[in-house]
């Protein structure tokens, strides 16, 4: 799932997204990272620590509830990610693009720009 539209044309050299399209010959830089997994990280074990703490204290149904929060909110960390298209013409800018997905779904796409890339500059 990806939050938005890519889509990537090799035969015009260009990658367009929801917002902007980019030519491929400018990109520099292809990323993709898990931004909110240090927050889901810290979220989830501070719930989880939480419910061991006070697990004497509290029902079973708040007790599910928070290990349902605590495993939400670690997997949403680990899936959601962020692809970030970085060109030398934009270094600096608001207008680097940023694509919001599932991780995987991202990587795959990753290199699919990648690969455009390459091929375009053995063509050039």
């Amino acid at each position: 799932m990806i939050v938005g539209s890519l889509t990537i044309d090799p035969a015009r050299g260009a990658v367009h997204t929801h917002r902007d399209s980019y030519l491929i010959d400018t990109l520099t830089a292809v990323s993709v990272r898990r931004p909110l997994l240090p927050a889901g990280f810290v979220f989830g074990t501070g719930l989880a620590g939480f419910g061991i703490a006070f697990g004497d204290l509290l029902y079973p149904g708040e007790i599910a509830a928070l290990a349902i929060a605590a495993v939400l909110a670690l997997a949403s960390g680990w899936q959601i990610g962020r692809l970030a298209l970085l060109s030398r013409d934009l270094r600096g800018s608001e207008l680097s693009g940023a694509i919001w997905g599932r991780h995987a779904a991202l990587q795959r796409i990753r290199s699919e720009i990648v690969a455009a890339i390459l091929s375009n500059r053995s063509t050039s």
